[in-house]
């Protein structure tokens, strides 16, 4: 399969990585089948925004508690069998998940103690996946790699949003969870199968020092800094519109209708992956060539955009608004993780890739939480609409430190001396 180099598709080029590439993408389906699944649930219990906004909090806290500590495990232990072992234990979450429904036992307090759980194994999977995508794919081929794996995010997103609400209506809830403890199988077996390299050992005796080293790296070095602190701010006061989804759908589009609603919300997730792969395929280029403007606009076009949802009150709109929020905040997003790649050193890209992972994952929680509050006093739209603006602010004020941004991520490799700055930084710290 002879795939052009410039090519944002270069990386289906290599066999290994085209196949852990498929093998997500059928995870990825379960995933957001599970998310929909889930969220729906919560608000059915209660009909509150909050109760969303707890399962969400419950689910990604690990991210926000202990992510870092899952980049340590990732850069001190094989990743390939952590992933692995990830993937067994939210596959059997999933299928208690299921059991809570069909047990009639379901409450909002032991869903979300049970997401926690399955978030400790997200918060260990999501580094370690990250870091082993150079182990899967030449340096050559990373930017679209990384791409894709967003493209796949993105494709995911408008099946499974999909699949489940139709799975709902015409089977039940607790089908969505079974189906997606299947979908682990596919990772499970394909990278059992898949050889990598030998990761380089940690230099660190202890992971709090292992922890330091990754932080002091990040901090003394502003091209990474930079794309780490936006896109966490961005998810913190903008990532609103994904968890509150359900409850935008079913009390302003449907109008309090629950069986409406539950259809709205998965259009809407279904355009927010539309979005999201479009804006990457159309910024894939012109990211890579002129990485800086289009960072700090995709920033920007993403914050007016939410806060125009906020005054959607038809389904039309909402979808056509959705399509271009998810598209400009997921081209930001995938843009900022491969500035950080291409910065980040093999020893320490676990770490790296955890605290950027934290920022953007470990955002979630506080936001569904806060946000979910926000909605049940002001309303959900309101929420949207004072949330872009924030990100609108913060934004603009983002202009003047993105001239510590790569210029170009066209080229094969890293100049010499981003390796060897980190290496001297790790003896430093060490």
């Amino acid at each position: 399969m002879a795939v052009a180099s410039s090519s944002t598709f270069a990386a289906l080029g290599e066999a290994r990585f085209r196949r852990v590439w498929a093998a997500g993408f059928v995870s990825q389906l379960g995933d957001w089948m599970m998310i929909i699944g889930r969220a729906v649930l919560a608000f059915q219990l209660t009909g509150r925004a909050s109760s969303v906004g707890i399962v969400y909090f419950a689910s990604y806290a690990p991210q926000l508690l202990f992510g870092l500590w899952g980049g340590v495990l990732a850069d001190r232990f094989d990743r390939r069998r952590i992933l692995i072992i990830t993937q067994v234990g939210q596959a059997l979450g999933s299928v208690i998940l299921g059991l809570l429904v069909v047990t009639d036992v379901a409450t909002v307090a032991n869903i979300a103690v049970l997401s926690f759980f399955l978030g400790i194994g997200f918060m260990l999977a999501i580094p370690t996946q990250q870091a082993l995508v150079p182990s899967v794919v030449s340096r050559a081929h990373l930017t679209s790699a990384i791409n894709l794996n967003t493209m796949m995010n993105s494709g995911a997103r408008v099946v499974g949003p999909l699949a489940a609400a139709l799975l709902i209506g015409l089977a039940g809830i607790e089908w969505v969870f079974w189906i997606n403890s299947v979908t682990f199988l596919a990772v499970i077996i394909t990278w059992s199968l898949t050889p990598v390299a030998r990761q380089p050992a940690m230099t660190e005796s202890t992971n709090f020092e292992a922890v330091r080293a990754g932080i002091a790296f990040v901090r003394r070095t502003p091209a990474v800094a930079v794309p780490i602190g936006v896109g966490s701010f961005l998810m913190l006061f903008g990532v609103v519109y994904q968890p509150l989804a359900v409850v935008f759908a079913t009390t302003v589009l449907a109008d309090g209708n629950e069986a409406v609603g539950q259809g709205y919300f998965g259009w809407l997730q279904a355009g927010i992956g539309i979005g999201a792969g479009v804006a990457i395929l159309a910024t894939a280029r012109i990211g890579r060539r002129r990485p800086r403007p289009t960072y700090a606009l995709t920033a920007i076009a993403f914050s007016v955009l939410l806060a125009l949802t906020g005054f959607a009150t038809n389904i039309v709109a909402a979808v056509v608004l959705m399509v271009a929020v998810g598209g400009f905040h997921f081209a930001n997003m995938t843009l900022g993780i491969n500035l950080v790649q291409h910065e980040a050193p093999e020893v320490l890209r676990g770490r790296i890739m955890a605290i950027q992972m934290g920022g953007l994952i470990g955002a979630v929680p506080i936001t569904a939480l806060v946000g979910g509050w926000s909605a049940d006093a002001f309303g959900i739209g309101p929420t949207m609409t004072a949330a872009g603006l924030i990100c609108l602010a913060f934004s603009l004020l983002a202009l003047r430190w993105t001239h510590h941004l790569r210029s170009t991520l066209v080229g094969e490799d890293d100049p010499p001396e981003v390796g060897m700055a980190a290496g001297a930084l790790v003896e430093e710290e060490a």
